[in-house]
C-alpha cells in the first residue's frame, strides 16, 4: 500500500515539475523582454530539468548575447546544437545564433560554418541563407576577390575597351538596382516583421 501511494505521488509530482519549468520560461521571457539579462539567465537555469530544457538553453544563449558574454552563448548554444534530444528547427536556430555571434566578432570562417550547418537543419531558413552569403561576400572582400586593389594599380592601369555597349551596360545597370531595391524591401519588411533582433527568440 505504501509502495502504491509512492508511486502515485510521484505521477502527480512529475507533471507539476514540468510545469515549472514552463513557468521558469515565461518568468525568463518576461525579464528578458524587460531587459533583465541577468534575472532572465537565473529563471532560464531553473528550467534545465523541465522537458523544455533545450529551449530554456537557447534563451538563455540569448540572454548572455545581449550581456556581451558571446563566448558563454556560443557554448549554451553549441549544447543545443549537438544535441540529438531536441528537434532539427531548435538546432538550426541554435547554429544560426552562434552564426550571428561569430559574424559579430568578424570570425568570417566561423560564421560560415555556423550558417551552412542551420541550413543543413533547416534550409528554407532564408535568414540562415541571407546570412552566409553576406559572410562569404564579405571573406571574398577580404581575399581580395571584391575588388579591393590598391588606387595606384586603378591609376596606371590603361582604361579596357568594353566588351558591352552601353545600352547593354545600362540594362546591367538597371537590374543589379532593382535587385537591390528588392532585396533592401525584403530585409526591411523582416525587420518590421520580426523586431530588430539579429538572434532567434524560442
Amino acid at each position: 500500500m505504501k509502495a502504491r501511494f509512492l508511486y502515485l505521488l510521484n505521477l502527480m509530482v512529475l507533471p507539476l515539475l514540468a510545469q515549472n519549468g514552463n513557468n521558469f520560461i515565461k518568468q525568463g521571457n518576461e525579464y528578458y523582454k524587460a531587459g533583465k539579462m541577468e534575472e532572465a539567465v537565473k529563471a532560464y537555469d531553473k528550467a534545465m530539468d523541465g522537458s523544455q530544457k533545450y529551449i530554456a538553453l537557447m534563451n538563455k544563449g540569448n540572454a548572455l548575447y545581449r550581456l556581451k558574454k558571446q563566448e558563454e552563448a556560443i557554448k549554451i548554444y553549441e549544447q543545443v546544437a549537438t544535441s540529438r534530444q531536441t528537434s532539427e528547427e531548435l538546432r538550426s536556430g541554435a547554429y544560426y545564433n552562434t552564426g550571428v555571434v561569430y559574424s559579430n566578432q568578424n570570425k568570417l570562417e566561423e560564421s560560415i560554418e555556423a550558417y551552412k550547418n542551420a541550413l543543413r537543419f533547416n534550409s528554407k531558413d532564408t535568414k540562415a541563407r541571407e546570412n552566409l552569403q553576406k559572410a562569404l561576400l564579405e571573406r571574398k572582400k577580404q581575399s581580395g576577390g571584391g575588388g579591393g586593389q590598391d588606387k595606384k594599380e586603378d591609376e596606371n592601369r590603361k582604361p579596357d575597351k568594353s566588351r558591352l555597349n552601353q545600352h547593354q551596360a545600362q540594362n546591367q545597370l538597371n537590374k543589379l538596382e532593382n535587385k537591390e531595391k528588392n532585396t533592401q524591401q525584403r530585409i526591411s519588411e523582416d525587420k518590421s516583421q520580426y523586431g530588430t533582433s539579429n538572434e532567434k527568440d524560442w
